[in-house]
């Protein structure tokens, strides 16, 4: 308290009583004020100031009437209310009744100073008066007031609008009067017995202040607790009372180790109750029991009779918790984070009326000038960890919550944001509110805040649950004590005292502190059963639920709030932003622009995309880009979320919204980083007239890795575990594409020379490399023109060069072979091959058909006449497939010299511009040697992949349709399809929790 403060308070208890009113009293009671305020030393050098106010106001020259005037009394409390709080300045006006009072009379003079005093600091009139009257009174005419109290060892009282509190034991009568407006209260007492307050005896008819933590003690007389007289005052209408019990709860975890040893309680609303224990004692393990989170193996917790775990839809919206994590939005505004919040909650409500709600919480918790501020991380600040802390409680505040539960709210914070938190969390319980707090090492005046303690030992055991100050005495007398009853007269108290004592070790002989303890878990929980929990009495429960003011937002309008918040806050984080907007342009240059390649170095050739190698490079890599790019800009959407998610399914908002919109935001990324790609890429290499079809195809790889992205991280805790487990997705990708090892190539193990095998099937890259590569070929502006020709002369070159050459070489060696027995096998094996091929040509052209098949059904049927008839049949194979090479390829030259005489086109330039030889080398196959290969007993084509249609679904590599439910689609297509099935099967997985699931299958915890 600074000196002009002071002098300044002299002046007014100088002030504040007429010259003849003056007496013993009035200098002692302003010795005792400032003996509370100040030390010893200090205290005469302003009694000796204010004998000398007394002497210049009263016995100078003005009268008592200028001495009181209101100017002058003003400008002495406005200079006191820049300086003081309000519950001090409600201190002074008690000081100052009970000075005027010393001669137990208040002339009107003395009252209008006493008034003025009031106003100018701004106390409430209604409460001056009831101060006034609360002072004057006496046992037999104790006010009438809503504002007080009266206890008695009576079971009644007369008077009508009192609060009544009957307490065996009390001599006389104790009266305490409350200050609403700060939530101060005042107390004195009638009788004659004598009665100890914080260890202070305290005097008949005198006005004491109670603080948190106080409690009131007399001979056979039970303590009084601060808690007690302020449940008194919350006199609550039974459909806004709640009585919450937890009965015998017990809770093992999986492993079988025991986290909650039985417990029993019964608590009210208006209490704040502290939950402290050692670490692994089991504090978050029962405000997880009691919030719900954790089903007890054993007992129920109930809120007014209705079981939390069975019937949570009664109760929803009743239970808030706050956990000890950071559960804000760091890129968005305090403001955002709470407004978005709420929309999330209030469906019922208009935009407006959140605004208003959102800005009166932040109002009433002092965050109103922070609100257009971002939140940043711990690390990079713009709001204090005070702020943060308050923010993260307003998100549970603002559903007015009737029960909340919070984990460690002062950890890692300074004294004073700590001081101001639990000063929150106490106002919203005398509120009302039922509040479970879990804290470590709080300070004197935040411990003696709780209204009940509930300390646990190392196994889940409950040791303690009762008022804090009364705990101290509890363990001092367990131990032995020698002053465990006496209060220390600073008011002061150590909660650590409780932990040396609970965890105090035997000294062996040598006087050396050992690891064993003096008093085990189970001793203490013993003791605990036998005073406490036996005493425990279960309150009647209240005929219905507690009534909440909670609509959850549709799932619809979740869904755009969600999409919303998150876009919000990644267009606020400029450095994702510039990543995200610049990673795929950036690479597509890199790419482009090293693969963009001359066939003439030392000429004045220009880039011609006909002669550009790595065309098919560029088309690889660009799948590879987009599953990258896709896969990590997901890998942590959801693990960055996990704690703010386990929040919101606390509060059973829809995980599908949540879910969806992720998707939807992430698909639209790779929408506009697959456009920036190709806009930069395909420019670059002279890709042209193939954005559409590339565009579909690598957004749609990136949509495959963005939901399989979105599947790691809903997995995983750890972002480092997802970043090394990225590699191990990409390079079977790689491997296992057909690209950079042909398909064929493969340990014999797996590989197929006839349809792609398995590995490759469920490979996203092989399906979008071949659907680009198929499409690029065929599709082009120059190849279109010329590819159905090209198709049928394909066809008819294998038929007429390697088809039926081979054919007729197998059909000789039938006849020189069939009549010797020690060839059998391999005569067997031809006559399969042969029967095989011809019965697919028959099915192939049924006009030129071999008509006699059962002569190819065994050995036995050969003859020298079934030999000819074969070569017959090949002859008229041949015959017609020199045909239709001839025809068709007349037909091909009369389309190029129609295109060379067209005006509209330029063949030549068509063919540079939009043909790439080595991509045609590639999907043709030109650079394998062996052309046909049999394969159990069946020829198979190994040239011209591109020209050859498949069969089924899973056919060869590069084949230009497929046949699917009976139809042929272009590979394209069919391939796109693919990967949006595999991508919608994801989608399931992701939906379901699929692959978390799997893990915790191997969680040994």
């Amino acid at each position: 308290m600074s000196e002009e403060l002071l002098k300044a308070l002299m002046k007014l208890f100088a002030l504040a009583s007429d010259v003849d009113d003056l007496n013993h009293q009035s200098r002692v009671i302003v010795e005792n004020y400032l003996k509370q305020e100040l030390n010893a030393q200090l205290v005469p050098t302003y009694v000796e100031l204010y004998d000398k106010y007394i002497q210049e106001i009263h016995h100078g020259n003005q009268s008592s009437e200028e001495a009181l005037s209101t100017e002058n009394v003003k400008e002495v409390c406005t200079k006191i209310n820049t300086v003081l709080e309000q519950r001090q300045k409600i201190v002074i006006l008690i000081r100052l009744l009970e000075y005027i009072l010393a001669d137990e009379n208040v002339s009107e003079h003395e009252f209008q100073f006493l008034l003025t005093s009031a106003k100018v600091f701004n106390i409430p009139v209604d409460e001056f008066e009831n101060c006034l009257k609360f002072i004057e009174a006496d046992s037999s005419n104790i006010p009438d007031l809503e504002t007080v109290l009266v206890i008695d060892s009576k079971e009644a009282t007369s008077l009508k609008k009192v609060k009544h509190l009957q307490k065996e034991g009390v001599e006389g009568v104790i009266t305490v009067l409350k200050f609403p407006s700060v939530d101060m209260f005042l107390l004195r007492h009638f009788g004659e017995g004598n009665l100890i307050l914080n260890g202070q005896i305290i005097f008949k008819e005198r006005a004491y202040i109670l603080t948190g933590g106080s409690s009131l003690r007399g001979n056979n007389l039970n303590p009084i607790f601060y808690s007690d007289i302020v449940s008194s005052f919350l006199v609550r209408e039974e459909k806004e009372k709640i009585v919450f019990k937890a009965s015998d709860i017990e809770y093992r975890f999986r492993t079988g180790n025991i986290g909650m040893q039985p417990f029993k309680m019964c608590e009210e609303n208006g209490r704040l109750i502290g939950i402290m224990g050692g670490s692994g004692a089991g504090k978050s393990t029962l405000l997880n029991i009691l919030n719900g989170n954790y089903v007890p193996n054993k007992g129920q917790v109930t809120i007014n009779g209705i079981n939390i775990y069975t019937d949570k839809d009664k109760i929803e919206g009743v239970i808030g918790y706050v956990s000890q994590d950071d559960l804000l939005i760091e890129e968005l505004t305090v403001f955002q984070n709470l407004y978005y919040n709420s929309k999330l909650i209030f469906g019922k409500k208009s935009n407006e009326e959140i605004t208003t709600l959102v800005m009166d919480l932040l109002e009433s918790l002092g965050l109103k000038d922070t609100a257009g501020l971002k939140v940043g991380s711990p690390m990079d600040k713009y709001i204090s960890g005070g702020q943060r802390k308050r923010l993260n409680i307003a998100l549970e505040l603002i559903r007015e919550p009737s029960l909340l539960f919070v984990d460690e709210p002062t950890s890692g914070l300074s004294s004073r944001d700590s001081q101001n938190i639990m000063d929150l969390l106490k106002e919203l319980s005398l509120k009302g509110k039922l509040i479970y707090v879990v804290i470590h090492q709080p300070s004197s005046d935040i411990f003696k805040m709780f209204d009940k303690l509930i300390i646990l030992d190392v196994g889940g055991y409950v040791v303690y649950n009762g008022n804090p100050v009364e705990g101290i005495k509890y363990f001092k007398r367990a131990a032995k004590y020698a002053n465990a009853d006496n209060d220390d007269p600073s008011g002061n108290v150590n909660p650590e005292v409780i932990f040396n004592i609970i965890d105090q070790k035997v000294i062996d002989e040598y006087g050396n502190l050992t690891h064993n303890r003096k008093v085990s878990p189970e001793q203490w929980f013993q003791l605990y059963n036998e005073n406490i929990d036996s005493k425990v009495k279960m309150v009647e429960d209240p005929p219905q639920a507690p009534e909440v003011d909670f609509n959850l937002a549709n799932v619809f309008s979740q869904f755009k709030t969600f999409v919303t918040r998150d876009i919000l806050s990644k267009l606020t984080n400029r450095q994702y932003l510039l990543i995200n907007l610049l990673e795929a342009p950036v690479l597509a240059l890199i790419l482009s622009y090293f693969v963009r390649y001359y066939p003439f170095a030392h000429t004045d050739q220009e880039y011609i995309f006909l002669e550009n190698e790595n065309i098919p490079v560029y088309l690889f890599m660009a799948v590879v880009v987009s599953l990258f790019i896709g896969l990590t800009v997901a890998a942590e959407e959801i693990i960055r979320d996990q704690k703010i998610r386990k929040r919101e399914q606390f509060l059973n908002l829809n995980r599908g919204a949540y879910l969806i919109s992720k998707i939807l935001i992430m698909f639209l990324i790779s929408a506009i980083q697959t456009t920036s790609f190709l806009l930069v890429g395909n420019s670059i290499l002279h890709v042209d007239g193939m954005f559409g079809s590339y565009f579909i195809v690598l957004f749609t790889s990136a949509c495959f890795a963005n939901v399989l992205g979105l599947n790691i991280s809903a997995s995983f805790n750890s972002a480092v575990t997802i970043y090394i487990l990225i590699p191990f997705i990409i390079i079977p990708q790689l491997i296992f594409s057909g690209v950079l090892v042909k398909f064929d190539k493969l340990n014999p193990s797996i590989s197929s020379k006839t349809v792609v095998p398995m590995i490759g099937e469920v490979m996203a890259s092989r399906w979008a490399f071949e659907a680009l590569a198929v499409n690029q070929f065929i599709n082009n502006k120059f190849e279109r023109h010329l590819y159905a020709h090209e198709k049928t002369l394909s066809m008819a070159n294998y038929k007429k060069v390697y088809w039926i050459p081979e054919l007729e070489s197998k059909v000789s060696l039938l006849e020189n072979s069939y009549k010797d027995p020690e060839r059998t096998e391999e005569v067997q094996t031809t006559l399969d091959l042969v029967r095989n091929e011809v019965t697919k040509q028959n099915k192939t052209y049924p006009k030129l058909a071999y008509q006699n098949m059962e002569e190819l059904s065994s050995i036995g049927s050969l003859s020298a006449q079934v030999f000819g008839n074969l070569r017959d049949f090949l002859r008229l194979q041949r015959t017609f497939y020199n045909k239709l090479y001839n025809k068709t390829l007349d037909d091909k030259d009369e389309v190029i010299s129609h295109l060379r005489k067209s005006d509209e086109f330029d063949f030549g330039e068509l063919k540079m511009k939009y043909r790439n030889n080595s991509l045609a080398d590639l999907v043709t196959n030109k650079n394998e040697l062996s052309k046909i290969e049999t394969i159990k007993n069946n020829f198979v084509q190994l040239e011209d992949p591109i020209y050859r249609d498949s069969q089924s679904l899973r056919g060869h590599f590069y084949a230009p349709r497929k046949r699917v439910f009976g139809k042929y689609f272009d590979t394209l297509w069919v391939n796109v399809c693919v990967i949006w099935f595999m991508t919608i099967l994801l989608v399931i997985t992701l939906f379901l929790d699929a692959f978390r699931k799997f893990i915790n299958l191997f969680d040994k915890k």
